[in-house]
């Protein structure tokens, strides 16, 4: 249950003649008396609210301390849950956004959601988020989903007029354009792995599959162009279909498929491969390498920061290398051109004996594109 300060209260202290000192507050000056200190009612507690509120909304107030009353915020984060606008979203952000939403019910769910309309409520929202103050990045996403119901509870719903958890300066910034594997580093996990293990990182490596694409890929995907083969898929976070080049290492990887094994990359028990394990595979490898070469030191350190996102970059890079455009390589990433161009631009310092030839492509691209350099 929350404790919320409202704004404009107008407090009166009176002293009666025996002494006794009483306080009354008033919704606002000259307004509709709410609460005494003879009520018995804590300042800032739900009651006080809801005695607040039966002054100055009773329309909007309707068993508060209720979770299934309609004005609720549980009942309106059930709503929420039933409306279009949540069932349109893809499973993965449907998961992450329950995360949040059942946090903040668990908080707020009996507070009746017009307290989101008092300014001093983004106070109790920043207090919920700093559960995860350990996290800058699940801070601004459990941010993120707050004002999210909010803003369907004021424009869908219309159980509230406004909110203030708008415009919240966001805490977590990651420019990761830089970091990129070495092909020695992906080499070692290799050395490390098993079979299954093994399959993620050329994945991961070769064709620049995120942790959500890499355990969706059937032998479906597979096409025959008049050159070779390609992947060819819909992004599963942004829908857009993206084409991959099937290089002789990904091709081992289909040829070598089991015939009854429906996903071409599996979990290490056979089945479909999660996000999240996917990237565990290549922590725990990561791990196991630096292990070994503690023991052995001829053997490659992997850099800690590295992470399973950052195989991307090295495949972008191959692509550099290998002198395929701008276009190309967004078309393989499954990028847009003007991300594309900015994130090759600092993918150049890395691959210095294609820079000069790299940095005069980027600029005729982007010339094109219409992109300023």
């Amino acid at each position: 249950m929350s404790h919320v300060k409202l704004s404009g209260i107008h407090r009166v202290k009176k002293t009666l003649s025996s002494g006794e000192v009483r306080k009354y507050h008033y919704a606002y000056r000259g307004g509709p008396q709410f609460w005494s200190s003879t009520s018995g009612i804590l300042i800032g507690s739900p009651e006080y609210l809801e005695a607040f509120l039966s002054k100055t909304k009773p329309g909007l107030l309707n068993t508060p301390s209720q979770p299934g009353g309609r004005n609720s915020t549980s009942a309106v984060i059930q709503r929420y849950k039933d409306s279009a606008h949540f069932k349109s979203l893809k499973p993965r952000t449907k998961s992450d956004y329950l995360k949040y939403l059942d946090s903040f019910e668990k908080e707020f769910g009996t507070d009746p959601i017009v307290m989101f309309e008092e300014k001093e409520a983004v106070a109790e929202i920043r207090l919920w988020k700093d559960q995860w103050s350990h996290s800058p990045k699940q801070y601004d996403y459990a941010g993120s989903v707050a004002t999210l119901l909010l803003n369907w509870a004021r424009d869908e719903d219309a159980v509230i007029s406004v909110h203030h958890h708008v415009n919240i300066k966001r805490i977590y910034k990651s420019d990761r354009s830089h970091v990129i594997w070495f092909p020695e580093e992906i080499q070692a996990l290799i050395d490390v792995a098993n079979e299954r293990e093994k399959r993620v990182v050329v994945a991961a490596s070769e064709g620049g599959l995120t942790p959500q694409d890499i355990g969706i890929l059937k032998r479906e995907h597979v096409q025959k162009t008049p050159k070779g083969r390609r992947l060819f898929f819909q992004r599963t976070k942004s829908g857009k279909p993206v084409a991959i080049p099937v290089t002789p290492a990904l091709g081992k990887l289909i040829d070598t498929t089991p015939e009854d094994q429906d996903y071409l990359v599996v979990s290490l028990e056979g089945h479909k491969l999660q996000p999240e394990r996917a990237s565990g595979i290549v922590r725990d490898l990561r791990k196991k390498a630096n292990e070994r070469a503690e023991k052995d030191r001829s053997k490659i350190h992997v850099r800690n920061e590295l992470h399973f996102y950052d195989m991307r970059g090295t495949a972008a890079t191959e692509l550099l290398r290998a002198g395929c455009s701008l276009e190309e390589i967004a078309t393989t990433m499954g990028w847009g051109i003007r991300h594309a161009a900015n994130t090759i631009e600092n993918y150049v310092a890395l691959v210095p004996e294609k820079s000069d030839e790299v940095l005069l492509k980027l600029a005729k691209a982007r010339k094109e594109a219409g992109v300023r350099g």
